[in-house]
Order: C-alpha cells, then structure tokens, then sequence
C-alpha cells in the first residue's frame, strides 16, 4: 500500500510539471483566430481586430503587434482590461499597455472601451489613469458609453458598465436593454451596429438592445479549457461558464467571445493559447 501511494504521489507531481510547463509555454504564445461574417447592412468589405484582457502582459507586445501587422486591420478595436485595476504605480501600467496602445495607433485606428480594470482604476485612482491615458496620447479613441460611426455604414459602440455588473457568484444585476439604452442611447437600426460589451453573459442585453455583433472576453476563456466541456472558471468564480469562449448566436444576432491575452490574479493557462481576434465583416453575396 507504501509503494502504491508513493507511485501516486510520484505521478501526480509529474502532471502537475506537465501543467505548469505547458501552462508557462502558452502564456508566452499569441494567436490568431478568424471569423466571417455576413451583412446586408454594410456597404463595403472591413477587417477589423479585436483584442481584449491584455492585463499588462507586456511579454506579449512584440508578439501582439507582428499579429495585428500580419492582418493589417481597417481598425483595432479593444474590449476592455488592458490594465490591472488594483495597480497604483502608474508607470507599470504605461510600460506595457500604454506603449502598446500608442504603438498600434502608429499604424490603425484604435477605439477603446472599457472593463472592469479600466472602470475600477479610474475610481480608485484617477491620478493613474490620467498619468496612463496621457501615455497613450489622443489618437486613441475612448468609447466609454460612447459610439462612433465607420466606413461602410457601421456603428461601434463601446459600453461601461457600474462596477456592480461584475460581481462574483449570482449576486450582480442582470443588463437590460433599457439599461443599455439608458447608459448608451439607442441603437442605430440602419446601421452595422458592433457593440464592446466586455462580459459576455449579457448577451441576452446586448442582442435584445439590438447589437449585431457584440464583442465581449472578461472570462479569459475560463482560464482552462476541457475538450468538449469549454471553459471550467470565470471571474465571477462560477463554474463551467456558458458563454466562455467562441461564437455564439442569439436572436438572429451574434457575439464572439475572446479569451484574451493576459491574465490577472492566477497566470494559468492551458489548452487557452492566448489570442488576438480577426473580424473580417463582409456584404451579403449578390448585394
């Protein structure tokens, strides 16, 4: 039975390096995941990029940046978390983020919505984030509960959210369209409408206020994926989470779902290659 238990204790350790050795190799990764989508709104072909939940991963810019030139997007769109929140010395934040931001704006227009990170530095240090948001100069566009209108007849909106719509376990609010409407004004029917929502189990809120496509991440891909089974923990510390990762259709509309870039609490990754998101919006055949 001696012999037994320390032939278990042997081989779990094995896994156990097997997992932090992979989980190592990933998070030093960047990839790119593509989808098409189809519209008889849109008046001319665009390729956009989306990123989201960066969390200063500044390992990753050079890596992060070689994607987005590979695509070579009509504009960089970002959904949130580029920071972390709780950090107070704003020249970590302006090393990593920042530099990123201001060197992608080199190149594409960027528009930038904020998460939870954004909304919980700016009210927990304000000083930061200005010091931050100077970093990046002005050729970055902010759509905090903002929109803004693109070539080829589409609308991008950017929604933030209170901070209660991201607590943990079943205790936040459910997103409603009035509120929606209520931080960010109707949507425009006539046009593509791509809304930055950053938590993706609003969909119900964001389909029902009239978003085409949502772009969402925050649950950053349930941080370790099981084939079939998808995403096994969101930060809202809820197991097995619906609306992980991918694709999703809801009411004749739909929201992608990214696992991010970078981690915040736990750097833990596995089978969850962080990723950049190409979004190519094409007019509908025969239009």
């Amino acid at each position: 039975m001696f012999k037994i238990c320390i032939i278990i204790c042997i081989v779990l350790i094995i896994l156990l390096v097997l997992v932090i050795i992979e989980s190592l190799r990933e998070l030093r990764m960047v990839r790119t995941v593509t989808y098409d989508i189809e519209s008889d709104k849109v008046t001319e072909d665009k390729t956009f990029v989306f990123i989201s939940d960066y969390h200063e991963a500044h390992h990753l810019n050079d890596k992060i940046k070689s994607a987005i030139d590979e695509v070579s997007p009509d504009a960089v769109l970002i959904g949130g978390d580029m920071i972390n929140g709780t950090d107070h010395d704003p020249q970590d934040i302006i090393r990593s983020a920042g530099e990123l931001l201001r060197d992608i704006s080199k190149k594409y227009p960027v528009y930038y919505a904020f998460g939870n990170h954004e909304i919980k530095l700016w009210n927990l240090n304000y000083e930061a984030w200005k010091q931050y948001e100077s970093s990046f100069g002005s050729d970055i566009n902010l759509l905090s509960n903002k929109s803004t209108s693109l070539e080829g007849n589409i609308k991008l909106y950017g929604l933030g959210v209170p901070p209660e719509y991201y607590g943990r376990g079943f205790g936040f609010p459910r997103l409603s369209k009035d509120k929606i409407n209520e931080l960010i004004g109707e949507v425009d029917k006539n046009s593509f409408s791509i809304l930055l929502g950053h938590a993706p189990d609003f969909i119900e809120g964001y389909t029902g206020w009239g978003a085409d496509l949502s772009l969402a991440g925050h649950f950053h891909g349930g941080m370790v994926r099981l084939p079939i089974v998808g995403g096994v923990i969101s930060p809202r510390l809820l197991l097995f989470p619906k609306y992980d990762y991918g694709l999703y259709i809801h009411n004749s509309k739909r929201e992608i779902v990214t696992n991010g870039l970078g981690q915040h609490s736990i750097k833990l990754r596995l089978n969850n290659i962080p990723e950049i998101v190409q979004i190519n919006i094409r007019k509908t055949k025969g239009r």
